[in-house]
């Protein structure tokens, strides 16, 4: 399912709309924040314990026989030209395959941005295989253990069809966790970590909670196993270059080999990746260890009689209803104002302050101030 929007220009409110889908609107509000949330946000500032010269600490371990379970919110297709639809999946897939782990994929059968922590209480799933891979990608995880398995999950009263109506992100999380794995994969266990993304828009600040992305993380991290979420940047056609999605897979998958290698992949917490647009390759400018912002990114916005068209706006700084960016360290500032990778640790507790460990925090961000090496 896609959510049909319009985003009006924010410095001429009477231009028309035109309808955009919801990853053309994440895409198009998170660039256009770039002024916006540069004039509202703090300076940023060192987390407490980075030290750049900290990667001897933290060895990349090998991912041989690693068990990753895989899911976007983005469909398993990647039919489409820009590859909104799931490209980043499998430049995520083709990265851990890589490097030696065991990737096997249960995401949504259809387009599924948006849609937070939505879960099925009833009724019946059903599964699709692919098509045809990407092309590019169709080899590369066939020396893995399980084969580089990727199933769509939709809901219907038998196998998946073009037109079936698809799972949610958390419903193809949860599908793997209590039945898929162990009875379609033959894992006896949980997987190792559970791997979400790469999505095509950025997730950070007000937009975390409205992201299936995120979603699906914390539905792994509520039940008991490690979960990173990775979401890429766009360029200035609203889309995420095709560098931009292996640059996001591979550093993902060295951020896991380096949780591996200190111990330190644990459930505790989701971490929550953002990676800049990346043209041609171009390293980022950094990393940064980040706390999820608290500023309002977009609002809603309706417009027509009778019928009302949801559309949004981006966030300015005086807009009513909007509140400004004020968090030191905060993701949004990292990855819109200063183009560098935002890495932090979140958690699906919304307990205020409840349950952090001070040094087990800074050592992670110890770990990530290691990856700008």
């Amino acid at each position: 399912m896609s959510l049909r929007t319009s985003l009006r220009n924010p410095s001429d409110p009477s231009a028309p709309s035109a309808p955009i889908s919801s990853t053309a609107l994440a895409a198009s509000a998170a660039l256009t924040a770039l002024t916006l949330l540069t004039a509202c946000a703090t300076d940023p500032a060192p987390a407490p314990g980075q030290d750049t010269g900290a990667g001897e600490d933290f060895p990349a371990a090998s991912l041989d026989g690693l068990r990753v379970l895989l899911t976007n919110d983005d469909s398993v297709l990647a039919a489409e030209e820009d590859g909104s639809d799931g490209r980043g999946l499998y430049e995520l897939r083709s990265a851990l395959c890589a490097a030696g782990a065991d990737a096997v994929v249960f995401a949504p059968w259809g387009y599924q941005s948006s849609m937070s922590s939505a879960i099925s209480f009833s009724g019946s799933f059903g599964l699709g295989t692919h098509p045809g891979l990407p092309e590019e990608h169709a080899g590369d995880c066939a020396d893995a253990p399980s084969g580089g398995a990727v199933h769509g999950v939709c809901v219907a009263d038998g196998p998946c069809e073009e037109d079936s109506p698809s799972a949610t992100p958390v419903d193809s999380v949860a599908f793997a966790l209590h039945h898929g794995l162990s009875e379609l994969v033959d894992w006896d266990g949980p997987p190792d970590v559970v791997v979400s993304g790469v999505n095509s828009g950025p997730n950070v600040a007000s937009q975390i909670a409205n992201s299936g992305t995120a979603g699906a993380a914390f539905a792994a991290q509520a039940a008991g196993v490690p979960a990173i979420a990775v979401s890429a940047h766009l360029d200035e056609d609203f889309t995420v270059a095709p560098t931009t999605y292996t640059a996001a897979a591979e550093f993902s998958t060295d951020l896991v080999a380096r949780l591996v290698g200190s111990d330190m992949l644990t459930s505790t917490y989701m971490i929550n990746v953002n990676h800049p647009h990346t043209p041609d390759g171009a390293p980022s400018p950094g990393v940064r260890w980040t706390r999820a912002g608290t500023g309002t990114v977009l609002i809603p916005e309706f417009t027509g009689e009778d019928a009302y068209e949801l559309g949004a706006r981006v966030c300015e700084p005086d807009t009513p209803g909007c509140v400004p960016e004020t968090s030191e360290n905060a993701d949004s500032t990292a990855l819109l104002a200063e183009g560098a990778v935002s890495v932090s640790a979140l958690t699906s507790d919304r307990t205020y302050a409840s349950g952090e460990d001070p040094a087990e925090v800074e050592r992670l961000a110890e770990l990530v101030a290691a990856l700008g090496d």
